[in-house]
């Protein structure tokens, strides 16, 4: 293994290396239709910055030796460990959070990733979008306002928020943080002139209130704010203390557009070290393009 400047360069024997014996035995054929022969076979694709699945679709599991298998299901391991990303979203917990606009909520979670994580900027999981709504467009899509009539996320009952990616065990310092913040605006957010359901507060974890996440939240919150269960399309938060809890498995996350991203607040403007992060998360494949009209304000 070699270490440089932060990636892992993994060296992996051809695959006639791992077969058993004093003598190399010749290459099984379905293994050469599968890897090529003596070469080091690819780590199968990652599918997403979120997702740690790993998935090849010219490969028929079914058909392959078990020995086959194994070093396939190796190698995607090794590929995950190669990718400090990958592991993280593998171990860690998805949760999101709206307060208001979402681009001062990702400017205070990602302010908690270098703080509380000492994550770098490659490293980096806070991306503004959009969820709690029943509805997304028809190739799946959730978009801003707009003026091509692409799918509207307020009129399909989204709200802002942010998505990151956490260890397990710092859920409750990322939900304490949130409901600090909220505690101490008088209106429950920074920007209580944004009115509607599309800045409502919401907080999204897998399973929602009856998931393994919701004990840390509600320990954080420690009866600050009244919880209440997200049954999507749900009514603005403003001035009442109240958060909608989302099941982020039944109500998942859509992420936003790339203008939206790392964008300076109404009020605040951000060190240009921040709107940097959207450019090289561009380029590490972390922000995705999503099909919705780019206005680039």
């Amino acid at each position: 293994m070699w270490m440089w400047k932060g990636a892992v360069l993994l060296l992996i024997p051809p695959v006639s290396a791992w077969t058993a014996g004093p003598a190399p035995t010749a290459v099984p054929e379905e293994v050469k239709a599968t890897f090529g022969t003596g070469v080091t076979p690819a780590a199968p694709q990652l599918r997403g910055s979120g997702d740690a699945a790993l998935a090849d679709a010219n490969v028929d599991n079914s058909r392959m030796q078990p020995w086959a298998r194994a070093l396939l299901a190796t190698v995607a391991g090794l590929a995950v460990m190669a990718s400090p990303r990958a592991a993280m979203a593998q171990s860690g917990v998805n949760m999101y959070m709206g307060q208001g606009c979402f681009w001062h909520v990702q400017h205070e979670i990602v302010k908690q990733e270098a703080s509380g994580l000492a994550r770098q900027p490659t490293e980096v999981t806070a991306l503004a979008g959009y969820a709690g709504g029943k509805e997304v467009g028809s190739k799946g899509e959730v978009c801003y306002h707009n003026m091509a009539m692409a799918a509207d996320y307020g009129q399909l009952g989204h709200t802002e928020v942010v998505n990151v990616n956490v260890p397990e065990d710092k859920v409750g310092d990322f939900a304490k943080a949130y409901f600090d913040a909220a505690e101490k605006y008088p209106f429950g957010r920074a920007d209580p002139q944004d009115r509607g359901t599309e800045y409502r507060s919401a907080i999204g974890i897998p399973g929602g209130m009856d998931g393994p996440a919701f004990k840390a939240v509600e320990a954080a919150n420690a009866g600050r704010l009244e919880l209440v269960r997200g049954q999507g399309n749900d009514a603005d938060t403003v001035g009442t203390k109240k958060v909608w809890v989302y099941d982020s498995n039944e109500f998942p996350f859509h992420q936003g557009e790339i203008y939206h991203q790392f964008h300076d607040d109404m009020i605040e403007r951000y060190p240009q070290k921040y709107h940097d992060l959207k450019k090289l998360l561009v380029k590490e494949g972390a922000i995705q393009k999503v099909g919705c009209p780019e206005m680039g304000f």
